[in-house]
């Protein structure tokens, strides 16, 4: 059921659409740590911010563990659009095998804001009063999937892996 991001109490109330024009409910990470982030994949950021999180994911989401997912939401708000075939291709070429879930293309700002990310902005607004203002806007939310923090792009690797860590202990 999609909850009003009013009344949302987590993001495990939600529903979003995945590549494949499929509805899906959010409430199957429930129980793990939650990486989301807007991207486009002609941002120059794109590489390095896959290089930050490969490790991450590799390191919590394995065969042994699935501690950490990451949720990837296209946004073409800042920059060229892409086809979903472009986005796969590029996340297949940019690796060994792809990392985390990614979903149809959103925008962050603006009347069709999706009630994910409103809820998101709401519970952690930035500097900007709740504006995002760049692609690779990172959300980590904890094992409730209540939102913790709101980073950028520039964390540095270990800050985001002590973060990460604290909230599976």
């Amino acid at each position: 059921m999609q909850s009003t991001p009013e009344k949302a109490k987590s993001i495990f109330e939600f529903t979003t659409t995945d590549l494949n024009g499929n509805e899906t409910s959010l409430e199957r990470f429930q129980g793990t740590v939650c990486l989301i982030v807007n991207f486009s994949t002609k941002d120059a950021a794109f590489d390095k911010v896959l290089a930050l999180l490969t490790p991450l994911y590799r390191k919590y989401h394995n065969d042994s563990r699935k501690d950490l997912n990451i949720l990837f939401f296209p946004c073409f708000q800042f920059g060229a659009k892409e086809s979903p075939a472009e986005i796969v291709a590029r996340f297949e070429g940019a690796g060994d095998q792809p990392i985390g879930e990614i979903f149809t293309e959103i925008e962050v700002n603006g009347s069709k804001t999706p009630g994910l990310y409103k809820y998101l902005k709401a519970k952690k607004p930035g500097n900007c009063g709740g504006f995002v203002n760049s692609n690779f806007t990172i959300f980590l939310t904890d094992r409730n999937g209540v939102p913790v923090e709101r980073l950028n792009a520039g964390i540095h690797p270990y800050m985001l892996e002590d973060l990460v860590e604290a909230l599976l202990h």
